[in-house]
């Protein structure tokens, strides 16, 4: 019975062993992706004071363009297509992604957009797709008028030390983010990233660089808009969430005759509330990643061992079958032969 007995708990042992191999080997790494099914959650940036072009109706029915400064807040809302990504690999994320910018203190909407857009669910980076598209003031969104490129909303998990290609919504192209230093931001240990945009020409249509000419730099031919910019990013690792941001960013219009004019500047960081939802997402998923891909391994890995040397032992104190061992006889002198 004792042999029967170690024999189970040696069974048991390897298969405890093997069990926390593959969770964490195996399992958890190939679930280290978003889950379909994520709606995110609103994300917003605020500027207590900003400089920023506003268009305007004056009461007689003209319009005006003029040069503003208040408070900007800045809302992108994120709304899962999950049929569109159905009908992919199931390994790409669809996300509509509604974005307006208001003033604080009027509620007046300065621009707004929307964009079509496909992500991979382990790197977060976007993915090549023919529906993806990209459209300001509340225009038809046309498929394929954009080729999105690089992180957008999402880090990998397991985030490493490494410049990434991050996309600039305003060049229309990816420049890299690099990795700055490791941080404890809003109480969880962050990697810093930062992407610096060097000050150079921006695209704009003809029609609305026209008009901008036309309000803030009459007399001039032609002209151009120049833009830089410097992003902060603050990562939790493990997840790849964007735990942080900060945008500091500045445009100029620049007429071939007359002085330049500031036509935006602001230092955008997310508000109170998208700090306290982007951490308790964040640390969630963390403490999930930490109790499956670690805790539990080691917990089994640790009760493997002990259920196999308890095998071992029990086993080896087992005697022969029967569990009884023979006595052996008294030893006799011999008789001594009588001459």
């Amino acid at each position: 019975m004792r042999r029967i007995t170690g024999s189970a708990l040696f069974g048991l042992g390897i298969l405890c062993l093997l069990f926390a191999m593959a969770l964490a080997w195996v399992i958890v790494p190939s679930q280290r992706k978003v889950p379909l099914d994520l709606v995110p959650p609103d994300v917003v940036v605020e500027a207590a004071s900003a400089s920023f072009v506003q268009a305007k109706m004056l009461p007689n029915g003209t319009p005006q363009v003029v040069v503003e400064s208040a408070g900007l807040r800045s809302t992108t809302g994120i709304k899962p297509d999950f049929r569109a990504a159905a009908e992919l690999d199931g390994e790409t994320l669809i996300w509509n992604v509604y974005h307006s910018t208001n003033r604080i203190d009027t509620g007046e909407m300065i621009n707004s957009s929307e964009s079509r857009i496909a992500l991979d669910r382990r790197s977060g980076e976007a993915v090549p797709w023919e529906g993806q598209c990209h459209v300001e003031q509340k225009a038809p969104c046309t498929p394929g008028n954009v080729a999105f490129a690089g992180h957008l909303y999402l880090f990998p998990f397991g985030t490493e030390k490494r410049a990434y290609d991050y996309w600039d919504s305003t060049l229309h192209r990816v420049l890299p983010m690099e990795y700055q230093a490791e941080e404890e931001y809003n109480g969880l240990p962050t990697y810093r990233f930062q992407q610096q945009v060097p000050d150079q020409q921006a695209p704009m249509d003809a029609q609305s660089l026209a008009a901008l000419l036309g309000f803030l730099a009459p007399g001039s031919t032609g002209g151009a808009i120049s833009y830089r910019a410097t992003r902060t990013i603050w990562v939790e690792p493990m997840t790849g969430a964007i735990v942080g941001y900060r945008e500091q960013q500045h445009r100029e219009l620049v007429p071939n005759l007359g002085e330049r004019v500031v036509i935006f500047d602001a230092d955008l960081q997310y508000d109170q509330a998208t700090l306290d939802a982007v951490r308790s997402e964040a640390a969630r998923g963390r403490d999930q990643l930490r109790l499956l891909g670690v805790v539990v391994p080691i917990g089994l890995a640790v009760l493997g061992l002990v259920l196999i040397a308890a095998g071992l032992l029990i086993a080896a104190g087992a005697g022969p079958r029967g569990g009884r061992r023979v006595a052996a006889a008294p030893s006799r002198p011999l008789p001594t032969p009588v001459p």
